[in-house]
């Protein structure tokens, strides 16, 4: 995959860097329906980032981050935990380019299949994933424990 990939004159994309945590944390922070927890700290995503190289994207314009998503695998599956667009860049498709780039990544990893975690009540969100293709599973749940 390229290292960068120019997607108008506006925007460009490129795989997501512990460099612009504050940034993209800021983003993650402002927008509602984003769960973030101590896992999202910049030594949890720098180890997170270490992990899963070239998996997790950045969109930006004029240098400044504009969206991002991070994704990684177990090495079975893939997962989507955090996609993100700056509400002044919404509406552009950078989103679904997002997506698009984080998938792709996944199926040249050989993965065949992508889970996403969604807070429950995110109407808006559970629509954007549909609308590509993502299924509402019911059969099964998310259970946790703190270590």
């Amino acid at each position: 995959m390229k290292l960068s990939v120019k997607y108008s004159a506006e925007y460009s994309f490129e795989p997501m860097a512990i460099e612009d945590y504050d940034e993209i944390y800021a983003l993650w922070d402002g927008v509602p329906g984003l769960g973030l927890s101590s896992a999202d700290s910049r030594e949890g995503i720098a180890a997170y980032l270490a992990h899963n190289p070239g998996q997790s994207f950045v969109c930006k314009a004029s240098g400044r981050i504009a969206g991002a998503i991070l994704c990684g695998s177990d090495g079975r599956r893939a997962y989507i935990h955090h996609t993100v667009v700056a509400p002044e860049h919404q509406r552009k498709g950078l989103a679904s380019e997002l997506v698009r780039l984080a998938t792709a990544a996944q199926k040249e990893l050989g993965l065949q299949k992508c889970h996403l975690f969604l807070i429950v009540d995110n109407e808006s969100g559970e629509a954007f994933w549909r609308a590509l293709g993502f299924e509402k599973r019911r059969d099964i749940g998310v259970m946790s424990k703190n270590l």
